[in-house]
């Protein structure tokens, strides 16, 4: 992340967690690491739309443009991130949004584009919490909490 805030608390909740793996930097995703490193974690800048219920003042500002606009700014991102996840890695994508073009479409785009990589179904959540594919859906309407899209990519080895 380019906010050192966010980075910060992203560390003490992971140490609250009682994790010890993750080294969360403050960087651009446009410019990733010199060598390669076991898991990259993209929560790319999106629409939204899954704290819509939470902040309903923010559909209202939301131009229709935006999505264009995101869809290909993700996309751009997870190309220069792919790079930096070395062999057998994982690609976690993540967002806050509810809209196919930032999620389930944008991972099958990036998949035809990047064969060397392939969709991991994760083991660890509740079946109802997975799409069709294997990712991680939480929608508000059902799960109570805000919504959120996350893939988990594995690169070849």
């Amino acid at each position: 992340d380019v906010s050192r805030p966010r980075v910060r608390r992203l560390a003490e909740n992971l140490a609250r967690a009682g994790s010890g793996r993750e080294h969360p930097v403050v960087a651009d995703a446009r410019q990733p690491p010199v060598r390669q490193v076991e898991a990259v974690l993209l929560d790319a800048p999106c629409l939204g739309t899954g704290t819509f219920a939470r902040h309903p003042d923010a559909r209202g500002r939301v131009r229709p443009e935006a999505l264009a606009s995101l869809v290909r700014h993700q996309e751009e991102l997870l190309e220069q991130v792919a790079g930096a996840v070395a062999p057998g890695g994982l690609l976690l994508y993540s967002t806050c949004s509810l809209e196919p073009e930032e999620n389930e479409q944008q991972v099958a785009r990036f998949l035809a584009r990047h064969p060397e990589f392939h969709r991991e179904r994760p083991d660890t959540f509740p079946p109802a919490l997975l799409s069709v594919e294997g990712d991680l859906m939480i929608l508000p309407q059902r799960d109570q909490m805000d919504g959120a899209f996350a893939a988990r990519l594995r690169r070849d080895p």
